[in-house]
């Protein structure tokens, strides 16, 4: 089952159930991969991204971190953003 043009998710017609029902496993799992895959998609465009600089702003904001503590705090997260983007 591959994405059309516009990566919706396209609709389980009557045809596609039968087929899915001819499956063996790995045509099973292939197709359930598929199905997650358009979920998870849809599910991380909806939510929207952490900017990091207005992060940062807030916690300089925040009474008793200083300039030295706030790059601590940045370079211990940093990592982590960067991870998760890859």
């Amino acid at each position: 089952m591959n994405r059309n043009k516009k990566g919706i998710m396209p609709t389980i017609t009557r045809a596609t159930y039968k087929s899915v029902k001819k499956f063996d496993r790995q045509q099973f799992e292939k197709f359930c991969m598929d199905l997650y895959e358009f979920g998870y998609e849809d599910g991380r465009e909806s939510v929207p991204g952490v900017d990091l600089t207005m992060v940062y702003e807030v916690i300089a904001g925040t009474k008793g971190i200083g300039p030295k503590k706030l790059e601590e705090i940045k370079a211990r997260l940093e990592p982590l953003f960067k991870k998760e983007r890859g």
